[in-house]
């Protein structure tokens, strides 16, 4: 249903019935795989960069519902900052852009490049492979299997319903431990239409203080899903000026008290995380942008875009706020602009672990292109590549050639990549 909800009825229908979501290379075998994955342990296996922590940190992703920077929209005025934390964070821990592969909705595609590594740019348009492909697999290689090698329990929360995008079946293939959905939470205090961010906050510290070892939370949250219609939190907060058409007004009103309840619960969550006596690594990102008036119309209407036709409209439309919080020391680093697809190789090197072959050979892709979206490239400038290098090329054919695989072939790669 949320799939027809989300991209209608048509796209919906035929997207749950087609599960080619990615072409077979055309060299695909068991021999050229050997000798791709056997390149890249040879080429990438090192492990210097990681910086070892006294123990293994706690790593926590919180995938905020429709989570964006609406201050980004510069032709209006908001009474106040709707995101004060969030702000004041990524001013002193690592931050960026996460370049979504979705827009208002589609969040298990979002979910599928940050938990697995692997880019929706390379699967056909209308791809969903939640519901698609991951189920066809016993296991896939993904972030929770890796931290499971290294001693962790992973745990996965969403605060709605366990079957939208067959999470219930697809947490197993990624090697979750526990899925907690609505039905078996504690914290399910409703704030608008759905359970609060804050209820998330109090869920992810009950899980943490549950585990003796290491612990990967994955939560993905659901207050701020669209429509954000008026009235939905009760009174709004922040006053938005320069907006002419009252029923935009009104929508984006509501749809930033939302977002200043979720920062709240950032900072509850932050402050919580500074309490506890592991070292805890943060990983905080928007799924998508939100659906705001028809067609995209408030976008156009406040001047953020004209057609989106251009690669910067595109990118525009994309970047929701990413942020790297730890309670121990960390670097202040820009990061960018992020695919979700890198987060793994992020998320190795802060947490001092070590990366498998896979991992690495993300790193080095990471510094060559940091964004694939659809069929946009992006370097560590922000610029769009026109014209790729040879090195970026091979590269990118053996990023294929993995995928491919791991999600659809017959894994020969798995146990040389992720060992």
């Amino acid at each position: 249903n949320e799939n027809y909800a989300s991209n209608g009825f048509v796209l919906g229908f035929i997207s749950n019935l087609d599960t080619t979501v990615i072409e077979k290379p055309k060299d695909y075998s068991k021999e050229n795989m050997l000798q791709i994955a056997n390149d890249i342990k040879k080429q990438y296996s090192s492990n210097i960069g990681a910086q070892k922590q006294k123990e293994k940190p706690n790593i926590i992703f919180v995938m905020s519902e429709s989570f964006w920077d609406p201050t980004k929209l510069t032709n209006l005025s908001f009474s106040e900052d709707p995101l004060p934390n969030l702000h004041h964070y990524i001013e002193s821990f690592p931050g960026g852009q996460t370049i979504s592969p979705a827009f208002g909705g589609n969040t298990a595609n979002v979910e599928f490049e940050a938990l697995t590594s692997y880019s929706m740019s390379l699967l056909k348009p209308g791809s969903i492979p939640y519901q698609q492909v991951v189920t066809n697999k016993k296991e896939i290689p993904s972030i929770p299997r890796a931290l499971k090698k290294e001693g962790y329990y992973t745990s996965a929360i969403h605060s709605f319903g366990r079957s939208f995008f067959k999470r219930d079946d697809v947490y197993k293939v990624l090697g979750f431990d526990k899925f907690n959905a609505q039905d078996t939470m504690e914290n399910v205090e409703v704030d608008g239409d759905y359970i609060s961010d804050l209820s998330m906050s109090k869920e992810i510290i009950a899980e943490l203080e549950k585990q003796k070892k290491p612990t990967f939370v994955h939560a993905v949250t659901m207050q701020n899903h669209f429509p954000f219609t008026e009235g939905r939190f009760g009174e709004n907060q922040i006053e938005i000026s320069g907006l002419e058409n009252e029923e935009s007004k009104a929508e984006l009103e509501t749809y930033t008290e939302g977002l200043r309840r979720s920062d709240e619960a950032l900072q509850y969550l932050i402050e919580e995380l500074d309490n506890l006596d592991r070292p805890t690594l943060l990983v905080f990102f928007g799924d998508h942008l939100p659906s705001l008036g028809t067609n995209k119309s408030l976008y156009k209407e406040t001047g953020y875009i004209k057609n989106e036709k251009t690669p910067s409209e595109r990118l525009a439309m994309a970047q929701t706020p990413l942020l790297m919080y730890a309670n121990f020391d960390m670097p202040n680093d820009n990061l960018g602009l992020v695919s979700p697809i890198y987060f793994s190789n992020l998320v190795f090197d802060y947490a001092g672990l070590n990366k498998v072959p896979f991992y690495q050979f993300l790193s080095k892709l990471y510094e060559e292109i940091p964004v694939l979206r659809d069929e946009l490239k992006i370097g560590k400038d922000g610029e769009v590549i026109k014209s790729l290098t040879e090195k970026q090329k091979e590269m990118l054919k053996q990023y294929e050639f993995i995928q491919y695989d791991l999600l659809i072939g017959k894994q020969y790669s798995k146990d040389i990549l992720f060992k």
